[in-house]
């Protein structure tokens, strides 16, 4: 496939803004388009807006009766043109009768976006695993030379349920759309990429696709190395496991196994080399620009309104110390009870290492620090460090360290510079309409619409 054009990439960064001819306007003075109804979607269907909102730009198209049939299976040929026809200038000519899909096609093959191949399968219901790997050949992630985005592979891959389903050949695009948010799982957690999309699901995608601020994005923001060059990584044997197995080797280390907020500045710490010191003889040697705190686990079990008041007197003289660094805080890995032992006082617990990530969480949120979410990175489903990431249920697996400092290079732009690199935050899931339409006792129809009832998709 030939490379796509620049103008493609250009118009991509200007689909929010898209708004094409018929406007009415309002009590303001603005324009808005006008309303476009069909006799069988109303606004209480979940797709009222992605197909009003495609209908009123002339993406979609209805049937001469009036109807837009929401619940008719999309063909490949439908969902050529709704994936395109945002990119193409100016207005588009469609031949009367079977062939109206052909500027379209030509479209897509000038640009580089669609094969020969693609042509054959037109009449094709339009498989989930073939609208994502059709997508996944636009720019569909934010483009930055300073905080560059890419799907959040790992934590894409850990939620899809059905994973080992999803053919090797798709799997990239799979991971693409979700990156981007335009794509995403059922309830069940699958992605359930043989089944076909509806005509509404269809509209909910391309408008994921036409409006960012509409995606729920799975990515991380990374930051060039040289971004750790003033940067200091400060706390307890996690931060050691950092230093040796991290990959990280511009930040400077300061740990102490056994290490907790209650040590104060005072507290004896070591760098990567070995080198002993105190950690106050290190923050008055040096002003550091950027400083991430691994503490938490030595500190489950102690009564959280007794340890608040030590815990933010730690941080303030660490403020006080460094004026100019910018603080993140990491909440502490899950742990692993069962393969720590019995304890006549169990410390090392589920419920405890939610307990001081909840308090980690807030005293951040009072001081504008960012926070670092390393206790889901890690966490199974129930809360707990898996066997496989951990030898003695506490301390983490070589990898699971190298895991860690992969992701702190996205994680401190995600909590902390991600606004210039990723424009407005997602939307919640409430507020996020689904592909997927609430399912129903009966499956929508498989057959495609007749050709000749219908203008375009």
């Amino acid at each position: 496939m030939k490379r796509m054009s620049l103008r493609i990439l250009a118009l991509l960064c200007a689909l929010c803004l898209l708004c094409v001819p018929a406007c009415a306007e309002t009590s303001d003075g603005a324009e808005e388009p006008e309303k476009v109804r069909f006799s069988d979607v109303s606004e209480s269907d979940w797709f009222y807006e992605p197909v009003c909102y495609l209908a009123e730009r002339d993406i979609l198209r209805g049937f001469e009766d009036g109807t837009f049939r929401p619940r008719d299976t999309l063909t490949e040929m439908q969902l050529m043109k709704l994936m395109l026809k945002p990119f193409m200038p100016g207005e588009v000519e469609e031949p009367s009768g079977a062939q109206w899909w052909m500027p379209y096609a030509e479209f897509g093959l000038r640009e580089g976006i669609l094969t020969v191949e693609d042509l054959a399968s037109l009449e094709e219901p339009a498989s989930r695993l073939r609208v994502a790997e059709l997508l996944a050949r636009l720019p569909l992630l934010p483009e930055s030379e300073d905080h560059p985005a890419e799907p959040d592979r790992e934590g894409i891959l850990a939620q899809i349920a059905d994973l080992e389903e999803i053919p090797e050949e798709y799997l990239d695009a799979v991971i693409a759309v979700y990156g981007a948010g335009i794509m995403q799982g059922y309830d069940d957690g699958c992605f359930h990429g043989e089944r076909t999309l509806t005509r509404a699901e269809g509209a909910a995608v391309i408008l994921r696709l036409m409006l960012p601020s509409e995606r729920q994005p799975k990515l991380r923001h990374t930051v060039p190395e040289e971004w750790f060059s003033d940067a200091l990584i400060l706390g307890n044997s996690h931060c050691g496991g950092l230093s040796m197995y991290g990959d990280l080797a511009l930040p400077d280390f300061s740990f102490s196994y056994g290490g907790s907020v209650f040590s104060g500045l005072d507290m004896s710490c070591r760098d990567r080399h070995e080198r002993s010191f105190t950690l106050r003889s290190l923050l008055q040697e040096k002003q550091y620009g950027k400083i991430i705190l691994v503490y938490g686990t030595n500190e489950m079990g102690y009564d959280i309104d007794y340890l608040r008041p030590r815990f933010a007197a730690f941080l303030d003289k660490l403020a006080e110390v460094q004026p100019d660094a910018r603080f993140w805080l990491c909440t502490a890995p899950p742990v692993n009870p069962d393969m720590i032992g019995e304890q006549e006082l169990p410390v090392f617990t589920v419920a405890n290492c939610r307990a001081i990530n909840a308090l980690i969480r807030e005293l951040a949120e009072e001081r504008g620090f960012g926070v670092i979410d390393v206790y889901s990175l890690f966490a199974d489903e129930e809360g707990v460090l898996p066997p496989e990431s951990t030898g003695d249920g506490i301390h983490l697996t070589i990898e699971c360290y190298r895991s860690w400092g992969r992701y702190l290079a996205s994680a401190v732009v995600q909590e902390g510079e991600a606004e210039a690199a990723a424009g407005e935050e997602p939307p919640t899931e409430e507020e996020t309409p689904s592909e997927e339409e609430p399912p129903s006792e009966e499956e929508p129809p498989e057959e495609e619409p007749p050709a000749s009832e219908e203008e375009d998709p």
